[in-house]
């Protein structure tokens, strides 16, 4: 299996705007003007006359704003900008790690980091107003969760890699509205960050809510079980072919580029 580093660290982790995966030079590239630190990805041949989508990533507990550059090696290098915001929390015990709260008020925060991220690169650059999607892994996907049913007029989609359904208070309090938004739910069976256990109850209650849920569980064979609770590339061209479908309005098959050793299973009432 084709694995990321999802803690890719810079030799020095510094608090500026920092931009990667760019053919022009630094000092020309476009840039995302926020106060608090994050990561920016702009593709190889960016055009300003294309409308991109946005991908708002927000990284796993324990990790950085640095993850996308992982993410987008095998995410796309073309068909997306995106931007991650540094977790609003610093992981104890460890240097340059961090993590999203689960407090109502860890989640406004966090929350306005992510609509500053939007509207800051909607203002640099040349993004559709109409496709931007929340994603995240771990802690990070459960949070993209409870901001996008949250505010579902206002995401194109949502993309859960193994991150459970939120606990958090009124995480369907816009649940009629959040019956139009379309999810990806993804869990990896073995996994300590998104149960087995955890995956049914996202079934149960997007069935009981009528959520807009498409479930897609990864099955690793004996001698890769314990890699359930990483993020590989076969997630992530799962995810790009999500998002691709709602971008283009098709119905794409999720399934053709999954690894022959992780066998995924998409399933659900959706």
């Amino acid at each position: 299996m084709s694995r990321l580093s999802m803690l890719q660290e810079s030799l020095q982790l510094r608090n500026e705007a920092s931009v990667t995966f760019l053919d022009r030079p630094l000092a020309e590239a476009p840039t995302a003007q926020l106060e608090f630190p994050h990561r920016l990805f702009v593709p190889r041949s960016y055009e300003p006359s294309y409308s991109y989508p946005l991908v708002v990533w927000l990284h796993s507990d324990s990790s950085s704003e640095m993850e996308l550059d992982g993410v987008m090696e095998s995410l796309s290098q073309q068909n997306y900008v995106a931007i991650a915001p540094r977790g609003n929390i610093k992981s104890r015990g460890t240097q340059r790690r961090f993590h999203w709260g689960t407090t109502p008020t860890d989640c406004a925060a966090a929350e306005d980091l992510v609509w500053e991220s939007i509207k800051s690169a909607m203002n640099s650059l040349s993004i559709h107003p109409d496709r931007v999607f929340l994603a995240g892994f771990g802690g990070g996907a459960t949070l993209a969760q409870w901001i996008g049913l949250k505010y579902p007029s206002n995401i194109a989609g949502v993309v859960s890699l193994s991150g459970t359904f939120p606990r958090t208070a009124r995480a369907l309090s816009n649940w009629k509205k959040a019956r139009d938004l379309e999810v990806l739910f993804t869990q990896c069976a073995g996994s300590t960050m998104c149960s087995n256990e955890e995956m049914a109850r996202a079934i149960k209650i997007a069935h009981q809510a009528g959520l807009k849920f498409r479930f897609v569980q990864g099955r690793f064979d004996d001698w890769n079980a314990d890699e359930a609770d990483g993020l590989d590339s076969s997630m992530l061209a799962v995810a790009n072919r999500f998002m691709m479908g709602i971008v283009t309005g098709t119905n794409i098959d999720l399934q053709p580029e999954i690894a022959n050793d992780c066998e995924s299973i998409e399933f659900g009432f959706n």
